[in-house]
């Protein structure tokens, strides 16, 4: 039996609509599907708290992540997983699958971080300066967070002297990720678990005039260590130096615990300086300073305890380029090194005022 021309013609529409559908169907199983791994550029991508699954669709198509709103809404209607779209900030990348994408939204995006660096050497108020440089917070945040935070068992509070800052030393020295999110208190107390990490790593020399020596003693002189010290193979011999001093009842006579009393730190330590009335100016005081001067890093840490097995009772500068020392046993030695810096200030065109100091110092009696 012939088909009817109307019959045919039906069939005609039939077969293109199911050509059409099938196409239709085909290009949204591609779209849903399709992922150009790590080809694609990286896109960060917001997602409103409260956004509907079609308006998921058109951020993600305007920012290219995937090439169709309409066949991730698809996509979405057939996967139970879009109920769980997380809002927040997601890294995603151009021309992902919209299966792939439904996937990626699930996880609960990580909060925003900022690299935040506290280099070696950097005093309590220092630290807090360079946090609110490069924190959504300011320095005065963080001071404020400081005076709430609970002060570690390892600082001998009661024995501090007024004026004391009990956090010196040990906001700790390193690379953290901070969250956009952390408040002050929370970021400082980050830098005061990871010092008390730190200490609980190392251990006093077993013998020798450290031997002696709490965490918070070992603290101090890896803070004298970190401020003296520029190249890392005298950190060692800087710890034996002032280990062999003590031993001896001499005073340390360190530059920069003079700075420290100071309040500031200078190129040059003066005659005049010498005179600060200070618990920290190791020329007038016997034995450590009450508290660290600075916050030392992992490296100075190691040398307070493990210092270098030497005599060396004395050290000057003797490259003022690199800031290398020459170290000497005896105090005829130590006058000859002097005498060299001395002449390199002087070739230098700088002032010899610190050799003279030097060589005075030097001069004095042990313990004076």
């Amino acid at each position: 039996m012939s088909l009817s021309r109307s019959s045919k013609a039906f069939l005609v529409v039939l077969v293109v609509l199911a050509i059409v559908v099938a196409a239709g169907v085909w290009w949204l199983l591609q779209d849903t599907q399709t992922t150009f791994g790590d080809e694609g550029e990286a896109v960060t991508v917001t997602i409103p708290e409260g956004a509907s699954t079609a308006e998921i669709a058109e951020l993600l198509a305007d920012e290219g992540v995937v090439g169709s709103a309409m066949a991730f809404q698809v996509a979405a209607r057939f996967d139970d997983r879009s109920a769980n779209l997380q809002p927040g900030e997601h890294e995603l990348r151009e021309g992902m699958g919209s299966r792939e994408v439904i996937a990626a939204l699930q996880r609960e995006p990580e909060p925003p971080t900022q690299r935040v660096t506290i280099p070696e050497g950097l005093t309590v108020d220092q630290t807090l300066e360079r946090l609110g440089d490069r924190t959504d917070h300011d320095a005065q945040d963080f001071a404020e967070a400081l005076d709430a935070l609970e002060v570690p068992d390892v600082v001998p509070v009661d024995d501090l002297p007024e004026g004391a800052q009990p956090f010196e030393g040990l906001l700790w020295p390193d690379t953290y990720e901070v969250f956009d999110d952390e408040s002050p208190e929370e970021i400082l107390q980050r830098l005061v678990r990871t010092a008390q990490s730190r200490l609980d790593e190392v251990e006093p020399p077993e013998e020798g005039p450290l031997a002696d020596l709490d965490d918070y003693e070992l603290l101090i002189v890896a803070s004298l260590i970190e401020r003296e010290v520029r190249l890392e193979e005298e950190r060692p011999l800087v710890a034996s130096v002032i280990a062999n001093r003590l031993a001896d009842g001499m005073r340390l006579k360190i530059d920069a615990t003079v700075q420290y009393a100071r309040g500031e730190h200078t190129e040059r330590v003066l005659f005049e300086d010498l005179e600060v009335d200070s618990a920290w100016n190791t020329y007038q005081r016997d034995g450590l300073p009450p508290t660290p001067i600075a916050g030392p890093g992992n490296a100075s840490l190691r040398a307070a305890a493990d210092p270098a097995d030497t005599e060396y009772r004395f050290y000057v500068v003797d490259d003022l380029e690199t800031g290398a020392h020459a170290f000497a046993e005896t105090l005829e030695e130590h006058q000859r090194n002097v005498a060299a810096y001395r002449e390199l200030l002087e070739q230098a065109g700088e002032d010899t005022d610190e050799a003279r100091r030097e060589e005075e110092a030097a001069e004095e009696v042990p313990g004076s």
